[in-house]
């Protein structure tokens, strides 16, 4: 099989980034997100510029600014929308030049993503063991292809 096919009834391969819901970012990484763009800059972009990003609108961005942590509310409040995903929160980052955020903290998103299809792995497998009848039970397995 071609590297990047898939095959007739295979498992489906583990959805990008851009499928990947925000609660797969953990503390850390939103700890790190907020020490980058809850920094007030002239010569780049920061949390305000992502939350237009976003869609949010200015009152809404006016009520953030009186969190301690205005970008870990963001991350917050953007996580219930449609839309938000970690893929569209890099793109975000990108289309706002913050290629720097991209670099430092783009490993580190990587493995929270990791994190999150094994721990939905994880908890699929444990509904399907705990089911009284295991013969029509099947699991996707994801294989890494790196």
């Amino acid at each position: 099989m071609a590297a990047g096919g898939s095959r007739a009834g295979s498992a489906s391969p583990i959805p990008s980034a851009s499928s990947l819901p925000l609660a797969a970012l953990n503390v850390r990484v939103r700890r790190r997100l907020s020490l980058f763009l809850n920094v007030r800059t002239q010569v780049a972009a920061d949390w305000t510029a992502l939350a237009e990003e976003m869609g949010f609108e200015y009152l809404e961005i006016r009520q953030l600014e009186a969190h301690a942590d205005p970008m870990g509310k963001l991350l917050d409040d953007w996580q219930g929308r449609p839309g938000a995903s970690v893929g569209r929160l890099l793109e975000l980052l990108t289309k706002l030049g913050r290629d720097d955020v991209l670099v430092e903290l783009g490993p580190s998103i990587g493995a929270a993503g990791w994190w999150w299809w094994s721990l939905m792995i994880t908890c699929k497998a444990r509904n399907v063991t705990s089911r009284p009848s295991l013969r029509s039970a099947s699991l996707p397995v994801p294989i890494r292809s790196d």
